[in-house]
């Protein structure tokens, strides 16, 4: 089904390596082309994230407004959402679309590090013409700068903990720029109440990530570095284009993120919203509902004056005594 874009990506890979023939580089230049065609999604994902920030007053005025009617506050906030053109989840599009492109580079190399049964590759997706397919084809390895690209970490430290240290070297690499990553874009706006969905993702992902890089062949890892160190000069593009005066859209972000940060101590948060609501209930049931009348104690203790008050046993007695002193 995904073979047509597999060998796409897999010809474009070829090209690459004809232009500079070390498998790494190639994979480099591969990860900069598909980084800069998924740019204008990142950087629209990022846009709609700080718009939705810089509008987070009105929305928490509006979960305060109906928070005891949760239909009408998903109705007014679908409204607003439609109004102000913002997609809650759009925040999460440049975390959403690495998922799919490691999916594809994933079968690409493991296609083409695809071993035949004379113990060598038997490379898939290219042209068999092809410098790529040629240098391939009689390897075993697919060596770059002193490391099998095609070997994974965790099965580079089955064979010694040297032999897997460059490996290791490029999953730590990995780890690394992932959470300096996180860090650059939670730093902006410090403030910020960020989506569920979103801060979900931007803990899970990044963990994710280095594990899957962890245990697979490190010409992806290659991409995973590539791509960080991609990322990070976009997220610092980003604070100087953004961020930058007064009147921009991340300043205006900042402000109010401050404001939504200040509703919430004074109003509470929302996720209270539905509890505040049931307790509201409460009280009024219990202004509604008529008193109900006291009933006496009936295990024989004693009231607020001292005296001992009958069980139906002990009246029991009582009255066939006085019946006796009758007759």
């Amino acid at each position: 089904m995904f073979d047509g874009l597999f060998e796409v990506i897999a010809k474009t890979l070829s090209v690459f390596y004809d232009v500079v023939p070390n498998y790494a580089v190639a994979i480099a230049m591969l990860t900069l082309v598909v980084m800069v065609v998924t740019t204008p999604f990142t950087l629209k994902g990022t846009r709609s994230m700080i718009q939705m920030q810089r509008l987070q007053p009105e929305m928490r005025r509006l979960q305060l407004k109906y928070k005891d009617d949760r239909q009408k506050l998903n109705e007014e906030l679908m409204a607003f959402y439609k109004e102000n053109q913002l997609n809650p989840l759009g925040g999460c599009l440049p975390l959403l679309l690495q998922a799919p492109i490691f999916f594809i580079l994933f079968n690409v190399i493991r296609g083409l590090t695809r071993v035949g049964e004379d113990g060598t590759f038997n490379p898939k997706y290219i042209d068999h013409a092809s410098n790529l397919f040629e240098k391939l084809d009689p390897a075993e390895k697919m060596m770059a700068f002193g490391v099998d690209l095609a070997e994974s970490a965790s099965q580079s430290l089955g064979e010694g903990f040297f032999h897997g240290l460059p490996h290791v070297a490029l999953v730590a690499v990995v780890a690394v720029t992932s959470y300096y990553q996180q860090k650059q874009i939670q730093g902006r706006n410090p403030n910020a109440e960020i989506p569920p969905q979103q801060k979900m993702l931007m803990r899970i992902m990044p963990a994710m990530f280095v594990f899957f890089a962890f245990i697979s062949p490190s010409g992806l890892v290659v991409y995973f570095v590539t791509s960080n160190v991609y990322r990070i000069g976009m997220q610092h593009y980003i604070t100087r284009s953004l961020y930058h005066g007064e009147d921009s859209l991340g300043a205006q972000a900042q402000r109010a993120a401050v404001e939504s940060k200040k509703l919430k101590a004074e109003h509470g948060s929302p996720d209270l919203l539905p509890r505040l609501g049931r307790d509201k209930a409460k009280d009024v049931t219990e202004v509604t509902a008529p008193e109900a009348p006291r009933t006496p104690p009936t295990n024989g203790t004693r009231t607020g004056s001292g005296t001992p008050t009958p069980t139906s046993r002990t009246g029991a007695q009582n009255r066939s005594k006085k019946k006796k002193k009758r007759r």
